[in-house]
């Protein structure tokens, strides 16, 4: 007869003063148990363990963000958590954060790598916290392993910490994290390619798909493939008329962080953003109001309704106050590019790698939805070129956020020369054993559920379709003009650097 064997090691520092013995908990079957007997078995009772010393930590969380509204934590009440909420509450639980300070982010110091919408998944979200920690908590375990185990025993599936090291008092997630990876798996019959094609033809669209993703490596203005209003200096806080100067208010952490991670970093799905709302009358009287451009509904997708008249293309040809490109605005691209194909659950898809500095409100979305358009030739392939120029304000089409994922980040000291990193951070992205963590939690749960939007006669793909074929044309004469003002900036730029060059070697 078999016997199952079940071997459960406990750590000193989760066992609470008087100290005990401690006795290998063995579990005896006397038949093969099934898988649901085995989850059974492993379901132990929650541990937390005896706080001893408060310690800044970094934590590395991932996450499928299905079941939602997004990682930045929201104290309003709502039938959907966000994961911030549901980790500060399991960090409480396992003893991490005292009961003074629980409910209030601020005084732990709570900062995050990046941000992500509703929707959006993610392997590598970094997190630094000052936790309350146990006695010898990284004894024989430099990966920070064990912690890890015990925040998320009062986690959901879902919802996943793979390591917690110590961190120094210095770092900064959001302004060291240097490069984001993101994923996004696109079903492959959306650009062309099904089930009765050679491999040959397979192989052609992805190339053909590949040189249209290319064109956004580099470093350019994406003023057209965000909500342009969130990256531009805000105008000063009107003055006070006893002293002339700004009143003092202390901000809460939320609004601090806001305002810096929506202006410096990775802000890919802000899910305080909502782009349905109306713009104040300062940017509509350009005539190229932004909510038709930024325009989505609750689930990212273009709005239908929008009028045969208006304007989809057009030409900056004087500086517009209210409508300004600035510094915010520009971001660099390292990698923009698809592999081969892959199957999941039996549905065809292909991976989009795009890997930048950061990104700016539904960039990556809208780099996808404009590079599917071009590929299903709803609009000509030098837009591109046109909607990457600063002096252009073109409408393009926003790809769904159901399957984005944040893959991966790297980290260095920025105000240090060289590309140093700090030890914890280069463990958080290159230790072995966390990285098995990764993939065996993008392996088992994050990709199943996330192959349940690979269908592409289902939601959101079907209605996504439809309304991207019926609504993202662009009329000949608004192209043509943009062009040719396009070609006419790039004669008088050449033009000034040539006379520049000139100057300068007399």
């Amino acid at each position: 007869m078999a016997i199952f064997c079940l071997r459960v090691p406990l750590s000193p520092w989760l066992i609470k003063s008087p100290p005990l013995k401690l006795i290998p908990l063995r579990i005896l079957c006397t038949a093969q148990p099934s898988l649901d007997d085995k989850e059974q078995l492993l379901h132990l009772p929650a541990r937390k363990w005896e706080p001893f010393r408060k310690k800044k930590v970094v934590m590395r969380v991932g996450y499928v963000g299905t079941d939602y509204r997004g990682l930045q934590l929201q104290r309003d009440e709502h039938e959907l958590s966000t994961i911030e909420n549901e980790l500060e509450a399991a960090i409480f639980k396992a003893g991490g954060i005292r009961d003074s300070n629980y409910g209030d982010l601020h005084k732990i110091a709570w900062a995050r790598s990046s941000r992500t919408d509703k929707g959006v998944h993610s392997l590598a979200t970094m997190i630094s916290l000052k936790m309350e920690i146990p006695e010898d908590a990284w004894k024989e375990d430099p990966n920070g392993i064990a912690l890890a185990k015990c925040v998320n025993s009062y986690l959901p599936d879902n919802i996943k910490v793979f390591s917690i090291l110590p961190s120094q008092k210095s770092f900064d997630p959001r302004r060291e994290c240097n490069l984001r990876k993101y994923s996004y798996l696109l079903p492959a019959e959306i650009i062309g390619i099904n089930s009765h094609f050679t491999e040959a033809e397979n192989n052609c669209h992805i190339s053909d798909f590949n040189s249209i993703l290319n064109c956004f490596e580099g470093e350019h203005p994406f003023h057209n493939y965000t909500q342009r209003s969130k990256y531009r200096s805000q105008i000063p806080p009107r003055q006070t008329a006893r002293n002339g100067r700004m009143p003092i208010r202390a901000k809460s952490h939320d609004e601090s962080s806001t305002s810096d991670e929506i202006e410096e970093s990775d802000v890919e799905e802000d899910s305080r953003i909502d782009e349905t709302t109306t713009v104040n009358n300062e940017e509509t009287s350009s005539g190229f109001g932004e909510p038709l451009v930024d325009s989505c509904d609750s689930q990212g997708n273009s709005l239908k309704d929008q009028s045969s008249n208006a304007v989809r293309a057009r030409w900056l040809y004087e500086p517009d106050k209210t409508d300004r490109i600035s510094a915010s605005h520009f971001r660099k691209i390292f990698c923009c590019s698809c592999g081969r194909l892959e199957n999941s659950m039996g549905f065809v898809y292909i991976e989009i790698s795009i890997w930048g500095e950061s990104f700016m409100l539904h960039q990556i979305r809208k780099m996808v939805g404009t590079a599917v358009a071009v590929k299903r030739k709803l609009i000509p392939r030098d837009i591109l070129t046109l909607s990457l120029s600063k002096f252009s304000r073109i409408v393009l089409p926003l790809a769904p956020s159901e399957v984005l994922i944040l893959r991966g980040n790297t980290f260095i000291l920025r105000k240090m020369p060289g590309n140093i990193t700090r030890p914890e951070m280069l463990t958080m992205v290159e230790s072995e054993e966390i990285l098995k963590a990764v993939d065996k939690f993008y392996t088992s749960v994050m990709l199943p559920q996330v192959s349940k939007f690979f269908d592409p006669s289902k939601s959101p793909w079907k209605e996504w379709v439809e309304n991207l074929d019926a609504n993202t044309s662009i009329p000949d004469a608004e192209l043509d003009e943009v062009r040719n003002a396009w070609k006419l900036w790039k004669e008088k730029l050449q033009i000034n650097r040539t006379i520049s060059a000139s100057a300068m070697g007399q």
